[in-house]
């Protein structure tokens, strides 16, 4: 599974940018990383951003 790109495509349909995406959970570089397949996020952060974008990631 590609956690990165089913990231990116959840926070491009809500319209988001990589900050307002993961404010207040990850850092911006973390998390275009994360998008980039270059860093694995944990369960508990992955969890925090969709939760708190009331989502349970893009299909």
């Amino acid at each position: 599974m590609d956690i990165g790109k089913k990231l990116k495509s959840t926070r491009v349909f809500l319209g988001l940018t990589q900050e307002e995406f993961c404010a207040g959970i990850v850092t911006e570089s973390f998390y275009s990383r994360v998008e980039n397949n270059k860093s694995k996020i944990s369960m508990s952060d992955l969890i925090s951003i969709l939760n708190y974008h009331n989502t349970r990631g893009a299909s």
